[in-house]
């Protein structure tokens, strides 16, 4: 089987600091939103777990085990015991460390394509609860959409988009 899934940057339209969790971590206040540009991923059936990253554009995103595409993959596969591979090609298109959240769109579609392919049935829930494992913007990038994001990122409340007249 071979998957093509579209990766989607994000902005955040307001971004507060309401104070401290007990973690140290900062208590955020957001309202976040997907947007069309994306990177773009294949992900086939393999013996083994490999990543091949294309970047059209200025910038180095690793194809190793700090690439957070293979982090999550390595999350998933843990949480579920799955041991089956996948062979993973990333078109970059959305800038490196422009705050939004490639890496994290990345993994979230890692994580919503190897669902699929390795066939876990797990639930939006389940993959934005590892995704909190690899970074806070992961579990918005599996939901998408327009939110609300409080806490580090993972307390996600979806909210309406109304198109003017």
């Amino acid at each position: 089987m071979r998957l093509k899934i579209q990766a989607r940057a994000k902005i955040n339209w307001t971004l507060d600091v309401v104070g401290t969790l007990p973690n140290g971590y900062h208590d955020l206040d957001m309202l976040m939103q997907s947007v069309t540009l994306c990177d773009q991923m294949t992900i086939e059936d393999a013996p083994g777990m490999s990543l091949s990253v294309r970047f059209p554009g200025r910038g180095y995103v690793p194809a190793d085990e700090t690439n957070l595409v293979l982090r999550a993959a390595a999350a998933l596969a843990r949480e579920t015991g799955c041991t089956r591979g996948a062979n993973i090609t990333l078109r970059k298109y959305i800038p490196v460390a422009a705050g939004m959240g490639g890496g994290s769109s990345d993994a979230a579609a890692a994580l919503v394509g190897l669902n699929k392919l390795w066939g876990l049935g797990l639930s939006t829930d389940d993959l934005e609860r590892i995704g909190l494992t690899i970074g806070a913007d992961v579990p918005f990038c599996v939901r998408g959409g327009l939110q609300r994001a409080q806490g580090v990122g993972e307390r996600l409340t979806p909210l309406a988009i109304h198109h003017p007249l």
